[in-house]
C-alpha cells in the first residue's frame, strides 16, 4: 500500500485522526465525521487521548462517540483511503504505548460508498466563492481546518438518517468542540471524512509596504520562510492586483531562492493578493486581495457608572420582571496613527459607490419593497405577482385576514393544483385591537355578518375560481401569530402590515427572508394546531344560539 500513496505523504512524519461515530444499541458504529490531519515537521504531535468521549442523543437510543488517535502519516492516509472498502475498522495508533486493545483497530465502522472530491490524489485549497474574494466573505468550505491553512481532500458519504442528531443541540455542540464543525450548518459532511495536508515547504510569509523614498515609489515586500530542511526551489507566485474594482495586474514570477521578493508599485492604493504554486504539490498558499493599512484610529472610553434596570416583561400588573445592565462612559483618549497615501485614492470613491450598488442589488434580490401611503394598488399588484408564480403552495399567515381579502388576493393563485392555505385569527371576527388582543366587550360574540361573509367568499372562490381554500383560525388571546407572512412554494415574505392595509394609509415594508426554513416550520406547526374555519363557524354559531336562549 505504501507504494500507491501520493508523493506528498513523504513530506510528513505523523498525523492526527479525529473520529466521530454514531452508534445505536446492538449495532456497529456508523461513520459520522472524521478528519485526518497531517502534521508539519515543526509541529509536535499532541498527547495521546485516553479512552473515548461520548454524548447520548436524547431518547433515540443513539450515542455519539469520539476518539483521537496519532498515527504515522503513511498509516493515517492508508486508513483514509481504505474507509468504505469492505469492513472498515477504527484507526490503530502507530505507537504501541498509545494502543487501547478494546478500541483501536478492532471496532467495525459502518461506512457508505465514499465519493472523492477532488479526484484522488489531487488536493484543493479552501477559498471563497470567487478568487478575488476573501474566503470568509460567504461560506468557509472547510471550517474544521482551523486557523492554519491547508490543502484539503474530501470523501463524501451517505448523509441520510442523521435526523435525531441534527435535532439535538447537545450532540451537535459535543461534535463541534472536538471536530470544529457544526454539522447542522454543514450537513454535506455527514457520513464523510476529510484529509488536511498543510503546506510542506513554506513555514510563514511576511508582507508589508515599503514607503516611497530616494526617488523610488512604494513597494510591496514579501519574505517567504521555508521549513527546516526545505528550499524554495521551483516555487512560483501569481500576483493579482485589484484597483477601483478592476483587475489591474495579473502576473506570475519565480520566488527567489532567498525568499525575498520586492515589487515596485509606485503607489499602493489597491488591493493585492497572490497564489503560490509548486510543480508537484500544486497550490500551496492563497492570499485574497487585501489593502495595506495606512491609518489606524484608536479611542478609549472610561466607564463611569453602571445602571441596573429592572423592568416588567409585559404590561400586566402580575408580570414577572427582568433585569439588564447599562453603562455610562466618557471618551478618555482618541488618536490616529499613520497617514494618507501620497496620491489621491480613487478606490474610496469607487468603494462607496460600489457599496451603494451592492445594497441596491441585495434589496432587489430579496424583494425589499417600501410601500408609502396611498400605494394600495401597487402593493396589491406586488402580492398578486408573487402568488401568481406559485407552483406548489400558497400560505398567507395574517391575524387580520378576513373575507374581503379572499377576493382581493386569492384569485391570483394560478391553478387548482396549488395548495392554498389561510392562517388567520379570532381578531377580525371578534373585534381585535392592533396589538393582537381582543377588546374587552363583555360577552359579545363574534360578528355573525363577518363569519357569513367569509363563508360566502369561500364558496364563491371554489365555484368561480376553482380553488379550494384551507382556512384556519388561531383562537388564543392573544393569538400566537403577530407578524404577517406570505409563503409561495418555499419562499417567505415578511409583510410590515396586514394585507387589509398594505399600501393604504401607513408606511410599510415587504421583504423576502434570506433563510425561510425556520419560520416555515413554525408556520406549518401553527397551521396544524389552528381550528378549521368550518369548525370555528360552527362553534361561534352554537355559542350565539345559546346566548339568545339565555
Amino acid at each position: 500500500m505504501h507504494n500507491s500513496l501520493p508523493p506528498f505523504v513523504d513530506d510528513f512524519q505523523s498525523a492526527v485522526i479525529r473520529l466521530a461515530t454514531l452508534q445505536k444499541r446492538g449495532e456497529a458504529g456508523r461513520l459520522l465525521f472524521a478528519t485526518v490531519t497531517l502534521l508539519s515537521p515543526d509541529r509536535p504531535p499532541p498527547f495521546p487521548m485516553a479512552g473515548v468521549e461520548s454524548q447520548s442523543i436524547g431518547k433515540s437510543g443513539a450515542t455519539v462517540f469520539f476518539r483521537r488517535t496519532i498515527l504515522t502519516a503513511q498509516a493515517a492516509v492508508e486508513w483514509y483511503r481504505t474507509l468504505g472498502n469492505g469492513d472498515s475498522k477504527t484507526p490503530k495508533p502507530s505507537r504501541n504505548e498509545d494502543i487501547e486493545l478494546d478500541k483501536d483497530g478492532v471496532l467495525t465502522i459502518t461506512v457508505s460508498n465514499l465519493i472523492d472530491d477532488p479526484i484522488w490524489p489531487n488536493l484543493g485549497f479552501p477559498m471563497g466563492e470567487t478568487m478575488l474574494e476573501s474566503r470568509w466573505a460567504r461560506s468557509n468550505p472547510a471550517p474544521f481546518m482551523g486557523s492554519r491553512p491547508a490543502r484539503v481532500h474530501r470523501r463524501f458519504g451517505n448523509a441520510d438518517n442523521f435526523d435525531s442528531l441534527l435535532e439535538n443541540d447537545k450532540a451537535l455542540s459535543f461534535i463541534a468542540r472536538r471536530l470544529h464543525i457544526n454539522l447542522r450548518d454543514y450537513p454535506e459532511y455527514l457520513g464523510s471524512v476529510a484529509l488536511l495536508v498543510p503546506d510542506p515547504i513554506i513555514r510563514k510569509v511576511d508582507g508589508y509596504l515599503i514607503p516611497a523614498c530616494d526617488g523610488r515609489g512604494e513597494r510591496i515586500f514579501r519574505r517567504f520562510v521555508p521549513r527546516t530542511g526545505k528550499t524554495l526551489n521551483d516555487l512560483k507566485i501569481t500576483m493579482f492586483d485589484e484597483q477601483a474594482n478592476l483587475l489591474s495586474n495579473f502576473e506570475t514570477r519565480d520566488i527567489p531562492t532567498d525568499g525575498i521578493l520586492e515589487v515596485d508599485k509606485g503607489s499602493c492604493v489597491g488591493a493585492y493578493g497572490y497564489v503560490v504554486t509548486h510543480p508537484t504539490h500544486g497550490v500551496l498558499l492563497y492570499h485574497p486581495p487585501t489593502v495595506f493599512l495606512r491609518q489606524i484610529g484608536f479611542s478609549a472610553h472610561i466607564v463611569e457608572s453602571q445602571i441596573k434596570v429592572n423592568v416588567p416583561l409585559r404590561d400586566s400588573s402580575k408580570s414577572p420582571y427582568t433585569e439588564y445592565t447599562a453603562t455610562r462612559s466618557t471618551l478618555s483618549t482618541s488618536s490616529v496613527i499613520g497617514g494618507e497615501p501620497t496620491t489621491p485614492n480613487a478606490n474610496v470613491r469607487v468603494a462607496i459607490a460600489a457599496s451603494k450598488r451592492a445594497k441596491t442589488a441585495s434589496a432587489l434580490h430579496y424583494d425589499q419593497r417600501l410601500f408609502r401611503p396611498d400605494s394600495r394598488r401597487e402593493a396589491m399588484a406586488f402580492i398578486h405577482s408573487k402568488i401568481g408564480k406559485a407552483r406548489e403552495r400558497v400560505l398567507i399567515a395574517d391575524p387580520y385576514f378576513w373575507g374581503l381579502q379572499i377576493g382581493q388576493y386569492i384569485y391570483a393563485v394560478p391553478n387548482k393544483t396549488v395548495k392554498t392555505m389561510i392562517l388567520t385569527s379570532r381578531l377580525p371576527f371578534e373585534g381585535g385591537s392592533e396589538d393582537n388582543t381582543l377588546v374587552d366587550r363583555g360577552s359579545q360574540a363574534p360578528e355573525q355578518s363577518k363569519l357569513v361573509h367569509f363563508k360566502e367568499e369561500l364558496n364563491q372562490l371554489k365555484q368561480l375560481g376553482k380553488i379550494t381554500l384551507d382556512s384556519r383560525v388561531l383562537q388564543g388571546n392573544p393569538p400566537v401569530l403577530h407578524d404577517r407572512f406570505l409563503v409561495v412554494d418555499n419562499s417567505v415574505w415578511l409583510l410590515g402590515n396586514s394585507l387589509n392595509a398594505l399600501g393604504d394609509k401607513r408606511l410599510s415594508m415587504v421583504i423576502r427572508l434570506p433563510n425561510p426554513d425556520e419560520i416555515l416550520s413554525e408556520l406549518e406547526e401553527m397551521f396544524k394546531k389552528a381550528t378549521p374555519f368550518d369548525d370555528y363557524l360552527k362553534e361561534c354559531t352554537e355559542a350565539a344560539l345559546k346566548g339568545k336562549k339565555k
